[in-house]
């Protein structure tokens, strides 16, 4: 595995400022908005079927419809507890953006809502997938299930990005136990289908696993832990999980960029970036691998939601290449949606 490669350089979009944020008037998301998955449209008839299914009225339709692309930008967001609801638990909500990520419009209602056993206290961190004319969310289902079994991943789909039909928990054994950051690769490879993983128990746990199966909803076969945590001086504790799905590169290679959990002997954490090459038909999987590719240091990645006390955060959960670029939203201290992006260039002697 190479571990030697310059780290491309992020810029941090919109100066720094959130493109999405907490909505006082919107009971399920006025405490905080995090991370995001995103999904960049760029063929006219899927753009027409996407923005026909929107709710918004004609002039927004039109000023869509206008965009070479669009961003479907997907967002795990939390309110406040009422005696009708407790917003606590996560929905996930719908923005639409430019493919440089300037915001154009918010859905106001979720397209996702807790409201099954197995998500019942809360539908958490979507990845969005798209399979031919088809979109696969991986999403996190926090279930009151038994005190060793709360957090499996499942499974939700879409036509037209609007509206989601639940599959349920993925079928595999991995998911037995708790288990999240569940992420689809974008096409088969050698007739199978590839699936990052981040089992919470069990032999290595706490690493990047892959799964494979002949069908998305399963049954899915465990391949094991690809990528671990490595060991950083600066924290006494370090975890990883995937964060965006992995995007094609032109050799058959995947780019993939995850996140890093560490803890400081004073208990203190800190979320950051890496970022590394897949390769499915190498023995190895992963043949290339540098972190950090972005700490907190921005205000609003480094002090979150003053009630829920999370700081120093950053998080992944989609990406795409737009123009020879690659755009990324991620959350601020679980609290708001930041974008970064990363110059072609950088990328290709990187990935060379």
């Amino acid at each position: 595995m190479g571990l030697s490669a310059a780290l491309p350089k992020v810029q941090r979009l919109n100066d720094g400022r959130p493109l999405v944020r907490r909505e006082e008037h919107h009971p399920w998301e006025n405490k905080v908005t995090f991370n995001p998955a995103a999904v960049l449209i760029e063929d006219r008839s899927m753009l027409e079927r996407a923005i026909s299914a929107l709710p918004f009225d004609f002039r927004m339709r039109d000023r869509l419809r206008a965009e070479p692309a669009l961003c479907f930008l997907f967002y795990r967001a939390q309110g406040t507890q009422r005696p009708e609801y407790d917003h606590r638990r996560s929905s996930i909500g719908l923005a639409v953006l430019t493919p440089k990520l300037e915001l154009l419009a918010r859905h106001v209602e979720p397209i996702l809502r807790p409201g099954n056993t197995f998500d019942e206290l809360g539908v958490e961190d979507p990845r969005v997938t798209r399979i031919g004319d088809r979109f696969y969310m991986m999403y996190c289902g926090y279930g009151s299930g038994t005190e060793r079994n709360k957090m499996r991943i499942a499974v939700a789909s879409s036509d037209d990005l609007v509206h989601w039909q639940k599959h349920g928990l993925l079928d595999g054994d991995f998911n037995r136990i708790d288990n999240k950051n569940g992420i689809l690769f974008p096409k088969k490879v050698n007739g199978r289908y590839f699936l990052f993983h981040r089992p919470m128990e069990g032999p290595d746990a706490l690493a990047v696993h892959v799964a494979e199966a002949e069908d998305i909803l399963g049954g899915w076969t465990g391949g094991g832990a690809v990528m671990k945590p490595l060991p950083n001086p600066e924290f006494q504790d370090v975890w990883i999980g995937g964060g965006a799905p992995p995007l094609p590169l032109p050799d058959g290679r995947f780019l993939v960029i995850y996140h890093i959990g560490n803890r400081r002997t004073n208990g203190e954490r800190e979320y950051d970036l890496g970022i590394a090459i897949a390769d499915p038909s190498s023995r190895d999987f992963i043949v290339k691998r540098n972190e950090p590719l972005l700490r907190p240091a921005t205000a609003a990645e480094t002090t979150g939601d003053a009630d829920l006390g999370v700081n120093n955060v950053v998080f992944i959960c989609g990406a795409y290449f737009f123009e020879g670029d690659l755009y990324f939203p991620y959350a601020g201290a679980d609290s708001v949606v930041l974008a970064g992006r990363i110059a072609g260039v950088e990328l290709k002697a990187y990935c060379q």
